[in-house]
């Protein structure tokens, strides 16, 4: 008869044993990395970082994208297969995720990571994913994004004000100017400007505003269009979802609460034809047309796109 065997090695301290392969696995120097070599600290004291610190090895994440799919989480082996298929030109080097669905996409470079980014909105599979750089202040907490890039069509902007000073001035009547797409800026277009700006979920979304100038007696009504809005909580001040209001639970009333998060359907953009006059449509200063043009904020980690998303499918 065959007896069973029992296990005769003696248990590790936490009672666990160590297995077949953990005893036979051969490891040598070159799989381990040694740390520094530093005094304890007190029990129970709170570990001071500063911001030295956080900047000594921030060079190799500033080659980093984080993105996301607002109200869907995609597999990564999918995401992956993607990425690669569509960024692996621009130097894409390996995509990693966080445990709360969180992608971080590695570049060889930041200029190859902006280029990128300027092509965007991107899509993967049909859904929208949000893409901005890495920055030392980023949290990954779905729950806490509070500003987000997103692109406008502004209609009935007069043509004086197609210029860097009058766009910028125009892009911040909606949130913080970004940048604008190429069109824009050589003023190929005229039927709308379209500019990127960071919204902020503490405030209600902007949908049309009055310029009071010299151009006309009356205030000049301009008008919007976005080409994706994300939802947003009017009690929590964030994006992502939209809790009840009081009223609405009650059956009292409705308050306006935006649309869930999906992309807008656009038509096709109309192309300028040569029978379209150009003359006067273009009298403020203007940025020469060999320089790329971007409307430059401050240091921020949010990201800019472009007109038409590229639509990636499975």
């Amino acid at each position: 008869m065959l007896q069973k065997k029992t296990n005769t090695s003696k248990p590790n301290a936490d009672g666990t044993h160590n297995s077949w392969a953990d005893k036979v696995r051969v490891t040598d120097s070159s799989t381990r990395f040694t740390l520094e070599p530093l005094s304890r600290q007190p029990l129970g004291c709170n570990l001071k970082v500063t911001e030295a610190m956080l900047l000594d090895n921030s060079a190799q994440w500033n080659r980093c994208v984080i993105g996301f799919f607002p109200g869907f989480r995609m597999p990564f082996h999918v995401v992956n297969s993607i990425a690669s298929r569509a960024w692996r030109s621009y130097g894409l080097e390996n995509v990693t995720t966080t445990a709360n669905g969180f992608m971080i996409f590695h570049f060889k470079t930041e200029d190859e990571l902006h280029i990128v980014l300027e092509k965007g909105p991107w899509m993967f599979g049909g859904k929208n994913i949000i893409l901005q750089q890495w920055h030392p202040r980023f949290q990954f907490d779905k729950n806490k994004i509070t500003t987000l890039p997103v692109w406008i069509r502004l209609h009935g902007l007069p043509f004086p004000l197609w210029s860097k000073q009058g766009l910028s001035l125009a892009a911040n009547m909606v949130g913080r100017p970004l940048s604008c797409d190429e069109l824009t800026y050589n003023y190929t277009r005229l039927e709308y400007a379209h500019l990127c700006v960071e919204v902020d979920a503490t405030l209600p979304f902007v949908h049309r505003f009055e310029i009071e100038s010299p151009l006309s007696v009356e205030p000049l009504t301009v008008t919007m269009d976005y080409e994706w809005k994300p939802s947003r909580c009017e009690q929590c001040h964030v994006f992502g979802h939209c809790c009840p209001t009081p009223t609405e639970e009650k059956g009292k009333g409705k308050t306006h609460v935006d649309s869930p998060a999906s992309p807008t359907q656009l038509q096709p953009e109309p192309q300028l034809t040569s029978s379209t006059p150009l003359a006067n449509t273009h009298i403020a200063p203007h940025p020469p047309a060999d320089k790329p043009f971007n409307i430059t904020p401050p240091f921020n980690p949010h990201m800019s796109y472009t007109p038409t998303p590229n639509l990636i499918l499975l």
